[in-house]
């Protein structure tokens, strides 16, 4: 009876294992009400300048509800961030779609992981104005990118942006592409995920997909 006691609990525990790992999240807005902050998100701001206000908004008959960025403040070194509340991963597959706005300073749009308060965590974020995608560490405060690529993103067009990160291994696919490959050790621990902007971009995200890996 005991072996068989112990070959159950091994199931379970395998059958837990398996179903964290396979922990997929979608969030479409689609139920949340326009005009307000979505459900299931926490907000935050890395630097200087006034908090992001994130709204939902309806967009064209393909997205419906999108979630915007809507505050332009230009404070150059201001990265306004949504968190997602009821994920945490190390190893995580995260994409999203995003829209430029506007934005006279910036136009960036980026995800976020393994984040473990405002001043610390991973971004890979691309920019209208300047055509590149780039991923960052963010430490104590202090943004720092560690590989750059030059890519076309248009203003007023919806684009797609993946990550993949397992370890200290991220790969970045923008529009179907993969386009940066990197390695790096700085947070080695779970956190949360997010979505991003900078200083006065109103961005426009929908269909934030979220996946433990």
């Amino acid at each position: 009876m005991r072996n068989l006691n112990q070959v159950v609990i091994a199931v379970v525990l395998i059958g837990t294992a398996a179903a964290a790992a396979d922990q997929r999240v979608k969030v479409d807005f689609e139920k949340d009400e326009v005009g307000k902050a979505p459900k299931g998100f926490s907000f935050a701001v890395t630097g200087q300048g006034k908090p992001g206000v994130w709204v939902v908004r309806k967009d064209d008959e393909a997205h419906g509800n999108v979630l915007v960025q809507t505050d332009p403040d230009r404070t150059d070194y201001r990265f306004p961030v949504a968190v997602y509340d009821d994920f945490n991963g190390k190893d995580v597959d995260l994409s999203v779609q995003f829209k430029a706005i506007s934005g006279k300073g910036d136009q960036g749009a980026g995800i976020v992981w393994r984040y473990r308060d405002a001043n610390n965590y991973y971004i890979t974020r691309c920019n209208a104005l300047e055509d590149n995608c780039t991923i960052y560490h963010v430490i104590n405060g202090r943004r720092q990118a560690f590989l750059n690529h030059n890519v076309k993103v248009a203003s007023n067009l919806w684009h797609s942006l993946r990550v993949e990160a397992i370890g200290d291994h991220f790969v970045v696919t923008y529009d179907g592409r993969s386009v940066l490959d990197a390695k790096d050790g700085t947070f080695k621990d779970a956190g949360k995920v997010g979505l991003w902007t900078k200083a006065d971009s109103v961005m426009a995200f929908d269909d934030f997909s979220i996946a433990a890996r």
